[in-house]
């Protein structure tokens, strides 16, 4: 908490005032004044949080009149009698003394102000209401005061309720400072800004801020959304402007225009106003589309045809390395290189015949993936990696092999074949994504390897809950492999294996979801038998081949 030099010297001022009061005073007065210049002293080197502050001024302002005014009667002892129009209830006279130590008090009202302008930085929302709302500030002050005067005149002490009176007419001037300046709404002027943007990934960029209302205000920007993100989120802002960094990573089902709550508290935390503000107008492209769009650019390009103009960079398309051994021949179709014809074959079928050709000594890639996803968002997400896995052997010149599946069935099982002839195969087959309402899984997927070590260990035990208990684990691990058998994801790599034999690399662009257990089995297998396992979701806990 940074004190400017006025604030320092005022807390300098109360501790004098209160070591006279307590050297002065006799007890129990003394001690009281004493116990107020402790905590005082200890203040000015731990400061306390904004609402002990407060309330510590608040103690001191209505006390220390009352354990002034003894130590003053030594030297004044003259009466001088109140108007009637300031004290019209209580009947008595204000001594000099007792004037002196109410003068000597309104100092230290400044500090009050300075706690209640500390606090109004940290004040929380009220509600989710936009327009002006009261803070608990003013009405806890009001009641306490109001208190205050209520003892005054109980106890028929004029001292008190003067110094009460006082505070009271000090807040109603802080009152009128503050609602007649404040805008009915929306105190904030955030410049809009459009922004294009893929789905899933991260922008960031800046928005300019600045302050409608003619006094200097204490701000707080929450986006509505988990994945916009504002800074700072908290700043006082009077006649200048405002740089905020904002950066976002939008969902494909996100809002075009996310909403920001902007919360602004007077500086003495009296009066808040609420707004919702929608500076961005978002246009999210979905992955699939984008990823679509490269490899679309990129079967253009190799096949010596000219790529549309849609307004990307020409950094973006993929120039690929054709490879030098060759594979196998097949039925021309559109988009081929005219110097990849084989016209041996050709002539001989008497239909058009392309040549296929791969890296020399290429290890083979088997891309397996799982088309059924529970929302839009996973499958823009699938569509995306599966595109692109495919684009990123084509451009390697990588044979490459299908293994598609879904929840029911097998859709694709192929042998190794020219990556640009399996990029084409999953430019169709991610129109079979299909949204399926899955069960929610209330456990995480079983660790196979910690599974086998707690069978192995129970079977060292001849007590029978150890057997009871691997016997759960028997039929758990038993479960497992019967799911997998009869996975279609075990069957799909079954067929693909059979035709790509190892050192190959198997790429799983789907997460693992309901199918956790049976896939991560039937990899493991795989591993075993020297093939590699690369996940672009989930990492599967798999055991490396000794």
């Amino acid at each position: 908490m940074n004190k400017s030099a006025p604030i320092i010297l005022l807390q300098i001022y109360t501790l004098l005032v209160l070591l006279v009061a307590g050297l002065a005073s006799r007890l129990p007065y003394s001690a009281v004044a004493l116990g107020l210049l402790l905590v005082m002293f200890f203040s000015l080197f731990r400061p306390l949080a904004p609402r002990p502050s407060i309330v510590l001024a608040l103690v001191t302002i209505a006390l220390l009149p009352l354990l002034l005014a003894p130590s003053l009667a030594y030297y004044l002892s003259d009466a001088v009698p109140l108007p009637s129009i300031i004290l019209p209830v209580i009947n008595a006279e204000l001594v000099p003394t007792q004037l002196a130590a109410v003068i000597a008090t309104l100092p230290v009202i400044c500090l009050l102000g300075y706690s209640l302008g500390q606090n109004a930085r940290e004040i929380t929302p009220l509600n989710n209401a936009t327009g002006r709302h009261f803070t608990s500030v003013p009405v806890t002050l009001f009641l306490c005061l109001l208190a205050l005067l209520l003892v005054s005149l109980v106890t028929n002490s004029p001292l008190l309720f003067l110094i009460s009176l006082i505070v009271v007419l000090y807040f109603l001037l802080i009152l009128l400072r503050v609602v007649w300046p404040l805008p009915p709404r929306s105190p904030l002027n955030i410049t809009s800004r459009h922004q294009r943007i893929i789905a899933g990934n991260t922008a960031s960029f800046s928005l300019s801020a600045q302050n409608r209302a003619a006094v200097k205000l204490h701000y707080l920007i929450r986006p509505v959304d988990s994945w916009l993100k504002i800074t700072p989120p908290r700043f006082s802002l009077g006649q200048a402007k405002k740089e905020l960094n904002v950066t976002v990573t939008p969902p494909l089902s996100g809002p075009s225009r996310p909403q920001l709550k902007v919360s602004a508290t007077d500086p003495w935390g009296f009066v808040q106003l609420n707004q919702l503000a929608e500076p961005l107008e978002l246009e999210v492209i979905p992955r699939a589309r984008y990823a679509r769009w490269l490899a679309m650019r990129y079967l253009e390009e190799t096949g010596g045809g000219t790529a549309t103009d849609t307004g990307r960079p020409p950094e973006a398309i993929i120039i690929p390395r054709r490879g030098l051994e060759y594979s196998s021949s097949r039925s021309y179709q559109p988009g081929d290189r005219l110097k990849d014809i084989d016209w041996k074959h050709t002539l001989k079928l008497n239909q058009l015949t392309v040549k296929e050709f791969v890296e020399t000594g290429g290890q083979a890639a088997i891309i397996a993936a799982d088309l059924s996803v529970p929302d839009a968002e996973e499958a823009d997400k699938l569509a995306f990696n599966l595109i692109t896995t495919a684009l990123t052997l084509a451009g390697n010149t990588i044979p490459a092999a299908l293994a598609i599946f879904n929840h029911e069935k097998v859709i694709s099982a192929t042998a190794a074949a020219n990556p640009d002839r399996i990029l084409k195969q999953t430019l169709l087959l991610v129109k079979d994504i299909t949204q399926v309402a899955f069960p929610e899984r209330s456990l995480q997927s079983a660790d196979l390897g910690r599974l086998r070590r707690n069978i192995a260990w129970l079977e060292k035990s001849s007590l029978p809950p150890a057997q009871r208990l691997r016997s759960l684990l028997e039929f758990e691990l038993q479960a497992i492999r019967a799911a997998a058998r009869n996975h279609p994801a075990t069957t799909a790599l079954s067929r693909v294996t059979k035709q790509v034999l190892p050192p190959a690399v198997i790429v799983l662009v789907s997460p693992l979801n309901h199918y956790a257990e049976a896939l991560l089995l039937t990899l493991e297998n795989l591993t075993k038998r020297r093939y590699n396992v690369l996940c672009l979701g989930e990492k599967p806990g798999l055991t490396k081949p000794q």
